[in-house]
C-alpha cells in the first residue's frame, strides 16, 4: 500500500487503462523467468504482484489480541464465519475472497494446496489440537471463499496478532503490509496503543501509508468520545481518519435483524470507508507500480549474485537437501498424513450419518446438519415432511383442546344430572339450555378436527409418495461424497508424485540460464518503453529508480557462466503413497426407512358427534 493522495491528477487520470496492460506485461515476464528454479521466490513474488493487481482491492486488518479484529471481520460478513476463541487467537492470516462456492484453500509454506470445507475453519485458525497445530506449523496463509456480496469488490485480511519483540518494536510480515492496499488499525475502546505499536506506525508512516483507526467496542466504554480525542492527540500524525464501531453489536443486530442495534454499531461508516478504498483504482496502480519498480530491484540482485557463486554446485546441495534430509521429509510427510487423517474423519462420518436415523424427525435433523444432503430436490421433501409434521400437531392441539372442553362439560353434566353426557337422562332441568349450546360448540369442534383431520392425511400421502425416492437419491449424493473425499487423498498423492518429478527435472535443467538472459531483453524492450510512457502515473524518482535498475540488469553477463548439470538426484525423497483404505473400514450405511417409521401410528381418532336431546 503507497500513498498517492499527493500525487497530481493529471498523472492518475489514465490509471484505469494502465494496469491491465501491465499485468499483460508482467505475465510474459513471469512465464519467461519461472523456468528457473534459482529465481523461484522471486517469480513467486511476481506472480503474487500480478495477483493482487487482478484481485479485488485488499484491506488488511490488525491491531495486537483481544481487539476484536477477529469479530470486526464477522460483523461486516454479517454472520459468524471466523472462528473466535479467547485461549487460542487467529493462528494463521486469512484472505476472505468472494466465491459462488464456500470452502477453503490451505496454502502451505512448500506451495502445497489443500481444499477444506467451512466446518474445517476452527480446525486451521484457532484449534489446539494435534493436528491443527502439525498444519498451522506449515501453513503460510488461508484463503476462504464466501458468498458475500461485500467480497465481490474488496479482499478482507484477518490476520495474525501484533507480535511485540522485548517490548521494544511490534512486528508484522512487511511482505504482506505491501501486498495490501488499506491497512485497518483495530483497538478496543479504553485500551491505548502500545509503544511498539506507535514504532510500527512511525515506520509506516515513513513509507507514506497511514492506516485508518478502528476503535472497536465502543458498547462496553461509556468514555469512548475521550478515548478517541486522547488517542487523536497521540497518533493523529500517524493514520488517516479514526472510525468508531461496536463489532458485538453489528453481529447481534444482523442475526436480530435489528435496525436500531444495527446503528448503534456505526458500522455503516466503516463499510463507507471499505467503499471509498475499493473505489480509488488509481491508488491502486500506482502502489502496483511501485511494488514492481520494488521487484526490478530485487531481480537485479539475483542476477547479480548469480556470476558470483558456483550455482551448479549450490543448486545440487540444496536439491541433495531437499531429498535427503530426512527430518525435513519426515515432517512433511506428517502434515500430509495429518491431512489424510482429517480426511478419513469425514469420510467415517459421512460413511455412518444415517447409521442413527430411525424416523422421520431424524432424517430431517441429519439433512439439515449435511450441507451436501441439501439441494432443491431434497428441500421439495423436506418442505413435505415438514409440511405434515406441521399438520400432526396442529391436529394434535385440536383434538386436545376438544377432549379438555369434553371433559368439562362430561363433569358439568354428572354433577347436574348424575351422568355424563352419553348417557344423560332426558329429563327436563333449568340448564339443559346451557347442555345444548355447550354441546352445539363441541360439534362444532369435532367439525374442525375432522377437516385437520384430513389435511393430514393428506400431507402424509404426499411425503409417503416421495419417501422411498428421496432415500435413493440421498444415498447417491452421499456416495458422491465419500468419491469426492477419496479424490481428495488421490489428488494430495498425485501431489507428491509429482513434487518428485519437478524435482528430478529441476536437477536435469540446472545449465538452463537461458531464461534469465531472454528475461533481460524483455525487460529491455518491451517493459522499459511500456513504463517510460509520459502518461504512466511515475514521479520522477520513480523514473530515475527505473532507468539506473534496468541499465544494471542489462550489464550482467549470464551468457559465459557455462553451467552443466551432471548429477542424479538422490531419489531419497519419501514418496511412498499414504494409504486410505476407507472402503472396508467404514461401509457406508444404508437408509432404509419404511412407512412404519416414518408415518405417526398414534394420531388420535377423530371424537364422534354428540347427539344429546333433553325434554323441552
Amino acid at each position: 500500500m503507497t500513498n498517492i493522495d499527493n500525487v497530481p491528477i493529471e498523472y492518475t487520470a489514465s490509471a484505469n487503462n494502465i494496469l491491465p496492460q501491465l499485468v499483460d506485461h508482467l505475465r510474459q515476464l513471469h512465464g519467461i523467468i519461472v523456468q528457473n528454479t534459482y529465481v523461484k521466490d522471486t517469480a513467486k513474488h511476481l506472480n503474487r504482484i500480478i495477483q493482487d493487481a487482478n484481485n479485488e482491492t485488499m484491506i488488511l486488518i490488525v491491531g495486537k489480541e483481544r481487539v476484536g479484529k477477529t469479530t470486526l471481520v464477522n460483523g461486516l460478513l454479517g454472520r459468524q464465519v471466523l472462528p473466535i476463541s479467547d485461549q487460542h487467537p487467529t493462528g494463521v492470516n486469512t484472505f476472505l475472497r468472494y466465491g459462488e462456492h464456500e470452502e477453503i484453500k490451505a496454502y502451505f509454506l512448500d506451495g502445497v494446496v489443500a481444499i477444506f470445507d467451512m466446518s474445517k475453519l476452527e480446525l486451521l485458525t484457532t484449534g489446539d489440537t494435534f493436528a491443527s497445530q502439525i498444519l498451522r506449523e506449515h501453513l503460510d496463509y488461508l484463503e476462504v471463499y464466501l458468498k458475500n456480496d461485500l467480497l465481490k469488490s474488496v479482499t478482507i485480511i484477518d490476520s495474525v496478532s501484533l507480535e511485540a519483540g522485548g517490548g521494544e518494536m511490534a512486528y508484522f510480515p512487511e511482505a504482506l503490509m505491501n501486498r495490501v492496499d488499506e491497512i485497518f488499525w483495530v483497538l478496543r475502546s479504553g485500551s491505548m496503543a502500545i509503544y511498539p505499536e506507535i514504532l510500527l506506525m512511525e515506520t509506516l508512516k515513513d513509507k507514506g501509508v497511514e492506516p485508518l483507526c478502528v476503535i472497536n467496542a465502543i458498547d462496553s466504554n461509556e468514555n469512548t468520545k475521550t478515548f478517541i480525542n486522547a488517542e487523536r492527540e497521540r497518533l493523529g500524525h500517524l493514520i488517516s481518519d479514526f472510525v468508531a464501531i461496536s463489532a458485538r453489536e453489528a453481529i447481534e443486530a444482523t442475526q436480530t435483524n435489528s435496525d436500531e442495534l444495527w446503528q448503534k454499531s456505526q458500522y455503516e461508516q466503516l463499510i463507507s470507508e471499505i467503499h471509498r478504498v475499493a473505489e480509488n483504482s488509481d491508488k491502486k496502480t500506482y502502489g502496483i507500480l511501485i511494488r514492481f519498480l520494488q521487484w526490478l530491484e530485487r531481480f537485479r540482485f539475483e542476477l547479480t549474485v548469480i556470476p558470483q557463486r558456483d550455482p551448479f554446485q549450490s543448486a545440487v546441495k540444496n536439491i541433495e537437501k531437499y531429498t535427503g534430509d530426512t527430518q525435513y521429509e519426515f515432517s512433511r510427510y506428517q502434515r500430509d498424513l495429518a491431512i489424510v487423517t482429517e480426511y478419513e474423519q469425514e469420510y467415517e462420518q459421512v460413511a455412518d450419518v444415517f447409521k442413527n436415523v430411525q424416523t422421520l424427525y431424524q432424517l430431517l435433523q441429519t439433512i439439515s446438519q449435511n450441507d451436501y444432503l441439501q439441494d432443491e430436490i431434497v428441500e421439495s421433501f423436506t418442505e413435505k415432511a415438514v409440511a405434515y409434521q406441521q399438520m400432526l400437531r396442529e391436529y394434535r392441539n385440536m383434538h386436545s383442546e376438544y377432549i379438555r372442553e369434553y371433559d368439562r362439560l362430561d363433569a358439568q353434566h354428572k354433577k347436574i344430572h348424575g351422568k355424563g353426557l352419553m348417557k344423560a337422562i332426558f329429563g327436563q332441568h333449568t340448564q339443559n339450555g346451557f347442555f345444548k349450546e355447550r354441546v352445539n360448540k363441541l360439534n362444532e369442534q369435532q367439525l374442525v378436527c375432522i377437516a385437520q383431520y384430513e389435511k393430514v392425511q393428506e400431507a402424509e400421502a404426499l411425503m409417503l409418495q416421495s419417501i422411498h425416492s428421496i432415500q435413493s437419491y440421498l444415498m447417491e449424493l452421499t456416495k458422491k461424497r465419500l468419491v469426492r473425499i477419496e479424490q481428495k487423498v488421490q489428488e494430495l498423492n498425485q501431489q507428491r508424485s509429482k513434487e518428485k518429478c519437478q524435482l528430478q527435472l529441476y536437477a536435469n535443467k540446472l545449465n538452463e540460464f537461458s531464461c534469465l538472459m531472454e528475461a533481460q531483453g524483455y525487460i529491455k524492450d518491451n517493459i522499459q518503453p511500456f513504463l517510460m510512457d509520459e502518461q504512466m502515473p511515475l514521479k520522477a524518482k520513480d523514473i530515475d529508480m527505473l532507468k539506473e535498475t534496468i541499465n544494471s540488469i542489462m550489464s550482467i553477463d549470464l551468457s559465459n557462466n557455462g553451467l552443466l548439470a551432471r548429477s542424479q538426484m538422490n531419489n531419497k525423497m519419501e514418496n511412498a503413497e499414504i494409504p486410505f483404505d476407507v472402503q472396508k473400514k467404514y461401509p457406508l450405511h444404508t437408509l432404509a426407512l419404511a412407512e412404519v417409521d416414518v408415518k405417526s401410528n398414534d394420531i388420535p381418532e377423530i371424537p364422534k358427534k354428540l347427539d344429546v336431546q333433553y325434554e323441552e
